[in-house]
């Protein structure tokens, strides 16, 4: 069996963590949840390296954008790639994803398709990256 590949999710929707569980159930990720930014980089500084994270846009406490700021600001997650998901469509926040750190952006609701291509396509990109070295 090949490596799971380590998945970070922060948000605070039960309905959307379950269903990114779903989706990625079938692929080699393991899944750690948290339904705020302040568990998460808990996991990031105590559990690195997570080799994708998916967060939330709109968190309680503070925002997702605080959160990839505080993880691109960290030596040792400061290439994870992120993606950022909003209910809100708005290339606004598109945009201040993308200039916070975020490597892409999927609106809710997404389809299991967007999300398991979009998380594929960012691993493959660390592998090549990684393989070039």
């Amino acid at each position: 069996m090949p490596h799971p590949w380590r998945v970070l999710v922060a948000d605070d929707d039960m309905e959307i963590c379950s269903l990114i569980q779903t989706i990625l159930r079938k692929g080699p990720y393991a899944l750690t949840i948290c339904n705020d930014a302040e568990s998460a980089l808990v996991h990031v500084q105590r559990d690195s390296p997570f080799d994708i994270i998916i967060c939330d846009f709109m968190l309680p406490g503070i925002s997702g954008i605080e959160l990839i700021t505080q993880v691109r600001a960290n030596r040792a997650s400061a290439t994870v790639p992120i993606v950022m998901i909003s209910g809100h469509n708005n290339y606004a926040m598109d945009a201040r994803a993308k200039t916070a750190g975020a490597n892409a952006f999927l609106n809710k609701p997404f389809t299991l398709r967007q999300l398991r291509s979009t998380v594929q396509a960012l691993l493959d990109e660390q592998l090549s990256i990684a393989s070039s070295r």
